[in-house]
């Protein structure tokens, strides 16, 4: 029998073990989805799992669910046996922006319709700390929360709680397209100029004006993160830019 003091090592309880495979998962999303945003992983790239595995230092295993969960949040697609990046298409995107724009409307309404004057602080707060964030070198999951920090606030706020479900779905197939937008070079400040936008319209009661500033934010996002797409695609094929 060991006794105290003994210097014999403890196995690892169960959960210190499922504390670090968590932690093991989150540096394979977190490597994954910055070299997605930074375009180290390019759309359509197939992902090399021994690859992962050797950047990160985690195991096959937990490789695999680490990309099965990017899968489910509409960063990788699943084929083949594989992972590859995926980014909508113009087209779809096109078609998310369509029903994000009616969902919006009917948010921003009913925002300006109920919402009191302590949700609206908290909002500011949100805004304030997407701000803060585009004034550091860009950090994509950082922005990324915030951003959906501001909306998913402005979301509860109006009492639209099946459309803030609708929007979170709809998110997981543009996810892609809005990071890399915000790591695009200057972006994320005006993107903060464009929520403030949103955030001025909302605390004047001014509908109209907040609908437009939301529909202005996305399009500019999708504008960016296009042209970011084609950039990359312009310098792999080796012809010079314009």
């Amino acid at each position: 029998m060991e006794h105290e003091g003994s210097g014999a090592r403890k196995p690892p309880s169960r959960l210190e073990s499922a504390a670090v495979l968590a932690d093991s998962r989150q540096r394979v999303l977190r490597t994954v989805r910055e070299d997605i945003c930074w375009s180290r992983l390019a759309p359509g790239q197939r992902l090399d799992v021994n690859v992962v595995m050797a950047r990160t230092g985690v195991s096959r295993a937990v490789v695999g669910q680490a990309l099965r969960d990017l899968s489910e949040q509409g960063w990788l697609t699943s084929v083949d046996e594989g992972s590859v990046v995926r980014v909508p298409s113009p087209e779809e995107a096109a078609e998310i922006d369509e029903v994000r724009r009616a969902l919006e409307e009917v948010t921003v309404r009913r925002f300006i319709a109920q919402a009191s004057d302590s949700q609206l602080r908290a909002l500011h707060g949100t805004l304030l700390e997407f701000e803060a964030l585009a004034e550091l070198p860009p950090d994509p999951a950082a922005l990324l929360h915030a951003r959906d920090n501001f909306y998913g606030l402005l979301l509860r706020a109006a009492g639209v709680m099946t459309t803030l479900d609708a929007l979170a779905k709809l998110r997981t197939r543009i996810v892609v397209l809005m990071c890399v937008s915000l790591c695009s070079p200057g972006r994320a400040r005006v993107a903060g100029a464009e929520l403030r936008e949103i955030y001025d319209a909302l605390a004047d009661r001014d509908a109209e004006r907040a609908v437009r500033a939301c529909c202005t934010h996305v399009d500019r996002s999708y504008q960016a993160a296009f042209s970011a797409l084609a950039d990359l695609d312009t310098n792999e094929s080796g012809t010079p830019r314009d």
